[in-house]
Parts: structure tokens; C-alpha cells; sequence
């Protein structure tokens, strides 16, 4: 067995290969406590496939907080892991788009599943998981509802700020005058859409591209990228948060050998 986590800020990823494919996955929340997340994540993901930590042949771990993982274990790169994991998922992928809760990645990928360029932009929570979260706090529904009503929006509010805190205040004034919250969440679409476009432009675009992370979920972001980029996006499969963690698990493996 082999073992992959990716300690990201948001959430904690772990994915449990044998020879076959993948035996398990787990996602959790880190909640800002990456050493406790890496230890739950293990353990949780361990009951799941019913082994012992010590049936593991070899563990590595990437993100933001890998330096806590609770394993021996190889700490790897985390555009390296999302490459592998994108490479296994889709050999085709050229070009990989992963939003994460705090840093958005735009990766140029060759034939050889070596990486040309990429680009990053983690200043802010602008254009990333966390800036969805807030939004959706501050109007009080649901990540999963959010983007059947924006794909639904008969009409769209342009939110101009692009930093997270101020556009949650625009957001609310923006509830206060009436608007519709389809509307707004259109516009959130349209906000965070057009910077992961601005990210992806300063990199070669080829075919075929895949979008991972928590928001590769949003049907409608997915939707107006397409749109605007002229490309078909593939999200990541079986679940698009697990790219990196699936690929820690594949360089794990492959230093074994």
C-alpha cells in the first residue's frame, strides 16, 4: 500500500493506493491545525481500508502544512504531485488549472509529463476556494447550492472587488439594495472567473486542459471558463480535490520501486 496526503490549507486530502488503483480517500477539514488534520487523515484513512500504518510500503506528503505529517515519510513538491496526479487521471492533459482555498496554480504540462511553466498567485484569496467560502458565508447558503443558482441566473450583478473582504462588503450592500442572490452569485462567477483567466493566459494553453481543486466542482465556473477560454475543461476524476494527494501516493510509489 501506498500512502498520499496533501495538508492543504482548507482541507486534508489522502488517497491509499495498492497495485491495483486506489483502494481509499479522505477528505477533511485542516481548520488551521495541520498536524492534528495529518494525523486524522491517517488514521481515518487507514480504519477505512481496514490495514495497519504498518502495511504501508511508503508514504509522502505535500501542501502547506507537509513538514506535520505524522509519517516517515518523503515530502514532495506540490506542483509535482498535481502534475503526476493530473498525468495518471488524464494522460492527455496539457494544461492543468488547480484553485486551492488560498493559491491558484496554472501549469504548462509536455508529452512527457514534465513540467514547461507555470504560474501562481496566492497574494490574496481572490480567485480561490476561500473567496468562495466567503462569499457563501456572507450570503448564507450552502458551496453546493451556489453554483446551480449562479448556472440558473437570469441576470448578473458584477462585483468589482477582487480582493476577498472587500467584495464580501460589496456582496452585502449588494443584498441590501434587493438584488437577487442568483444575480449576485453570477457575478461572484464572473468576478473569480475572469482572474483564473487573467492566471491561465500568462502560461501556453494546449489541449487537453483540467481544472482541479474545490471549485473544479462549480458547474458554473466551469461553464464560463469554457466559454471565455474556447476550450473544453475536463474536471478532475473520481473527486478534484484529490489530484495532489493522489499524486504524492504515485511518487510514493514510484520511489519504492
Amino acid at each position: 500500500m501506498f500512502l498520499g496526503c496533501d495538508i492543504g490549507t482548507g482541507f486534508t486530502k489522502a488517497v491509499l493506493l495498492n497495485e491495483v488503483g486506489i483502494k481509499a480517500t479522505i477528505t477533511i477539514p485542516t481548520e488551521a491545525d495541520p498536524r492534528t488534520a495529518g494525523k486524522d487523515a491517517v488514521e481515518k484513512i487507514l480504519k477505512t481500508a481496514g490495514i495497519k500504518d504498518s502495511e504501508l510500503k511508503s508514504s509522502a506528503a505535500t501542501g502547506w502544512g507537509k513538514s506535520y505529517f505524522p509519517l516517515k515519510s518523503k515530502k514532495e513538491n506540490l506542483i509535482n504531485c498535481l502534475v503526476a496526479g493530473a498525468g495518471h487521471i488524464l494522460p492527455s492533459c496539457r494544461t492543468l488549472l488547480d484553485i486551492g482555498a488560498q493559491q491558484t496554480l496554472a501549469i504548462a504540462i509536455n508529452d512527457r509529463g514534465q513540467i514547461l511553466e507555470y504560474r501562481q498567485n496566492d497574494r490574496c484569496a481572490g480567485g480561490s476556494g476561500r473567496f468562495m467560502d466567503i462569499i457563501s458565508e456572507a450570503l448564507g447558503t450552502s458551496l453546493e447550492n451556489m453554483s446551480d443558482l449562479a448556472i440558473d441566473a437570469e441576470d448578473k450583478v458584477l462585483i468589482t472587488n477582487q480582493c476577498a473582504v472587500f467584495a464580501e462588503s460589496e456582496v452585502i450592500t449588494r443584498v441590501n439594495d434587493g438584488k437577487p442572490v442568483a444575480a449576485i452569485l453570477a457575478g461572484i462567477v464572473d468576478s473569480i472567473g475572469r482572474s483564473l483567466i487573467t492566471l491561465v493566459k500568462r502560461i501556453s494553453i494546449q489541449d487537453d486542459l483540467m481544472i482541479s481543486g474545490g471549485l473544479a466542482k462549480n458547474r458554473a465556473l466551469v461553464k464560463f471558463l469554457e466559454e471565455h477560454l474556447g476550450k473544453s475543461i475536463q474536471p478532475a476524476r473520481p473527486d478534484p480535490q484529490l489530484v495532489a494527494a493522489l499524486g504524492a501516493a504515485l511518487l510514493a510509489k514510484e520511489d519504492y520501486k
